[in-house]
Protein backbone atom coordinates (compact mmCIF):
# COMPACT_ATOMS: atom_id res chain seq x y z
CA UNK A 1 0.00 0.00 0.00
CA UNK A 2 1.63 3.31 -1.08
CA UNK A 3 1.63 6.51 0.93
CA UNK A 4 -1.90 7.90 1.39
CA UNK A 5 -2.84 10.82 -0.86
CA UNK A 6 -3.13 13.11 2.16
CA UNK A 7 0.44 12.34 3.24
CA UNK A 8 2.78 15.33 3.02
CA UNK A 9 5.45 14.83 0.31
CA UNK A 10 8.17 16.17 2.63
CA UNK A 11 7.21 13.51 5.20
CA UNK A 12 7.35 10.84 2.47
CA UNK A 13 10.88 11.87 1.54
CA UNK A 14 11.89 11.94 5.21
CA UNK A 15 10.59 8.40 5.76
CA UNK A 16 12.32 7.17 2.60
CA UNK A 17 15.65 8.74 3.66
CA UNK A 18 15.35 7.32 7.15
CA UNK A 19 14.48 3.92 5.72
CA UNK A 20 17.53 4.01 3.46
CA UNK A 21 19.77 4.97 6.37
CA UNK A 22 18.40 2.19 8.59
CA UNK A 23 18.78 -0.37 5.81
CA UNK A 24 22.40 0.72 5.21
CA UNK A 25 23.07 0.38 8.94
CA UNK A 26 21.52 -3.10 8.81
CA UNK A 27 23.96 -4.08 6.05
CA UNK A 28 26.87 -2.75 8.07
CA UNK A 29 25.68 -4.61 11.19
CA UNK A 30 25.19 -7.85 9.25
CA UNK A 31 28.70 -7.63 7.79
CA UNK A 32 30.07 -6.97 11.27
CA UNK A 33 28.19 -9.97 12.68
CA UNK A 34 29.57 -12.19 9.93
CA UNK A 35 33.18 -10.95 10.05
CA UNK A 36 33.90 -10.01 13.66
CA UNK A 37 33.32 -13.35 15.50
CA UNK A 38 35.64 -15.44 13.28
CA UNK A 39 38.24 -12.68 13.41
CA UNK A 40 37.98 -12.33 17.20
CA UNK A 41 38.10 -16.08 17.87
CA UNK A 42 41.13 -16.48 15.57
CA UNK A 43 43.22 -14.18 17.81
CA UNK A 44 44.31 -15.95 21.04
CA UNK A 45 45.28 -12.70 22.77
CA UNK A 46 41.84 -11.20 22.10
CA UNK A 47 40.14 -14.37 23.30
CA UNK A 48 42.17 -14.24 26.52
CA UNK A 49 41.24 -10.58 27.10
CA UNK A 50 37.57 -11.34 26.42
CA UNK A 51 37.63 -14.34 28.76
CA UNK A 52 39.17 -12.28 31.53
CA UNK A 53 37.11 -9.12 31.07
CA UNK A 54 33.71 -10.40 29.93
CA UNK A 55 33.59 -13.87 31.46
CA UNK A 56 35.74 -13.38 34.55
CA UNK A 57 37.86 -16.45 33.74
CA UNK A 58 41.66 -16.27 33.76
CA UNK A 59 42.79 -19.87 33.20
CA UNK A 60 41.66 -20.75 29.69
CA UNK A 61 42.80 -22.97 26.86
CA UNK A 62 43.60 -21.00 23.74
CA UNK A 63 44.29 -23.88 21.38
CA UNK A 64 42.54 -24.01 18.02
CA UNK A 65 39.95 -26.53 19.22
CA UNK A 66 38.85 -24.43 22.20
CA UNK A 67 38.65 -21.31 20.04
CA UNK A 68 36.70 -23.21 17.36
CA UNK A 69 34.12 -24.36 19.91
CA UNK A 70 33.96 -20.84 21.31
CA UNK A 71 33.29 -19.55 17.80
CA UNK A 72 30.62 -22.21 17.30
CA UNK A 73 28.94 -21.08 20.54
CA UNK A 74 28.98 -17.46 19.39
CA UNK A 75 27.15 -18.38 16.19
CA UNK A 76 23.90 -18.81 18.13
CA UNK A 77 23.48 -15.09 18.91
CA UNK A 78 24.97 -14.21 15.51
CA UNK A 79 22.19 -16.17 13.81
CA UNK A 80 19.54 -14.54 15.98
CA UNK A 81 21.11 -11.13 15.32
CA UNK A 82 20.95 -11.75 11.57
CA UNK A 83 17.28 -12.73 11.95
CA UNK A 84 16.62 -9.45 13.78
CA UNK A 85 18.49 -7.45 11.13
CA UNK A 86 16.55 -9.17 8.33
CA UNK A 87 13.32 -8.23 10.09
CA UNK A 88 14.46 -4.61 10.38
CA UNK A 89 15.52 -4.63 6.72
CA UNK A 90 12.08 -5.85 5.61
CA UNK A 91 10.24 -3.50 7.98
CA UNK A 92 12.03 -0.44 6.64
CA UNK A 93 11.62 -1.70 3.09
CA UNK A 94 7.87 -1.52 3.71
CA UNK A 95 8.23 1.97 5.13
CA UNK A 96 10.30 3.13 2.14
CA UNK A 97 7.53 1.95 -0.20
CA UNK A 98 4.92 3.82 1.85
CA UNK A 99 3.47 0.67 3.43
CA UNK A 100 3.12 2.10 6.92
CA UNK A 101 0.05 0.81 8.71
CA UNK A 102 -0.81 -2.47 7.04
CA UNK A 103 -0.39 -6.07 8.07
CA UNK A 104 3.02 -6.62 6.39
CA UNK A 105 5.08 -4.11 8.44
CA UNK A 106 3.25 -5.19 11.61
CA UNK A 107 4.32 -8.79 10.97
CA UNK A 108 7.93 -7.73 10.36
CA UNK A 109 7.84 -5.82 13.64
CA UNK A 110 6.49 -8.95 15.35
CA UNK A 111 9.36 -11.02 13.91
CA UNK A 112 11.81 -8.42 15.18
CA UNK A 113 10.26 -8.62 18.63
CA UNK A 114 10.55 -12.41 18.64
CA UNK A 115 14.19 -12.14 17.54
CA UNK A 116 14.96 -9.76 20.41
CA UNK A 117 13.24 -12.05 22.91
CA UNK A 118 15.20 -15.00 21.51
CA UNK A 119 18.41 -12.98 21.69
CA UNK A 120 17.80 -12.45 25.42
CA UNK A 121 18.08 -16.23 25.84
CA UNK A 122 20.73 -16.87 23.18
CA UNK A 123 23.33 -14.48 24.60
CA UNK A 124 23.72 -16.05 28.06
CA UNK A 125 23.60 -19.55 26.57
CA UNK A 126 26.36 -18.66 24.09
CA UNK A 127 28.45 -17.07 26.85
CA UNK A 128 28.05 -20.17 29.02
CA UNK A 129 29.07 -22.44 26.15
CA UNK A 130 32.03 -20.19 25.31
CA UNK A 131 33.34 -20.32 28.87
CA UNK A 132 32.89 -24.08 28.86
CA UNK A 133 34.77 -24.35 25.54
CA UNK A 134 37.67 -22.28 26.87
CA UNK A 135 38.00 -24.14 30.18
CA UNK A 136 37.10 -27.72 29.26
CA UNK A 137 40.76 -28.52 28.59
CA UNK A 138 41.81 -27.25 32.03
CA UNK A 139 42.82 -29.76 34.71
CA UNK A 140 39.98 -31.15 36.86
CA UNK A 141 38.88 -28.62 39.44
CA UNK A 142 39.85 -25.70 37.19
CA UNK A 143 37.11 -26.06 34.62
CA UNK A 144 34.45 -23.39 34.72
CA UNK A 145 30.78 -23.47 34.00
CA UNK A 146 29.19 -20.07 34.48
CA UNK A 147 25.84 -18.65 33.58
CA UNK A 148 26.02 -14.87 33.27
CA UNK A 149 23.07 -12.52 33.02
CA UNK A 150 23.51 -8.85 32.31
CA UNK A 151 21.44 -5.75 31.76
CA UNK A 152 21.97 -6.27 28.01
CA UNK A 153 20.01 -9.53 28.21
CA UNK A 154 17.29 -7.88 30.27
CA UNK A 155 17.02 -4.92 27.87
CA UNK A 156 16.80 -7.23 24.87
CA UNK A 157 13.94 -9.09 26.56
CA UNK A 158 12.22 -5.87 27.60
CA UNK A 159 12.47 -4.23 24.17
CA UNK A 160 11.36 -7.46 22.54
CA UNK A 161 8.26 -7.59 24.75
CA UNK A 162 7.48 -3.91 24.09
CA UNK A 163 7.76 -4.45 20.33
CA UNK A 164 5.63 -7.59 20.61
CA UNK A 165 2.88 -5.54 22.27
CA UNK A 166 3.17 -2.77 19.67
CA UNK A 167 3.13 -5.24 16.79
CA UNK A 168 0.07 -6.98 18.24
CA UNK A 169 -1.73 -3.62 18.35
CA UNK A 170 -0.65 -2.85 14.76
CA UNK A 171 -1.84 -6.26 13.52
CA UNK A 172 -5.22 -5.57 15.09
CA UNK A 173 -5.30 -2.05 13.64
CA UNK A 174 -4.52 -3.44 10.16
CA UNK A 175 -7.30 -6.02 10.55
CA UNK A 176 -9.83 -3.33 11.54
CA UNK A 177 -8.68 -1.08 8.67
CA UNK A 178 -9.15 -3.97 6.21
CA UNK A 179 -12.64 -4.64 7.59
CA UNK A 180 -13.54 -0.95 7.29
CA UNK A 181 -12.20 -0.82 3.72
CA UNK A 182 -14.58 -3.62 2.74
CA UNK A 183 -17.57 -1.50 3.75
CA UNK A 184 -16.62 1.41 1.53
Amino acid sequence: MPFPASFVPARQRQIKRLSLLVRLLCLLAALTLLILPPWLWSQPTWVLKMAQKDFGVSLVQLDAGARFYGLAASLLPVGVGLWALASIWRLFGCYARGDLLSLRPALHLRRLSLALITLAAALPIAQTLSVLALTLGNPPGQRTLSFLLSSQHYLSLLFGLVLLAVSTVLVEAARVADENAEFV
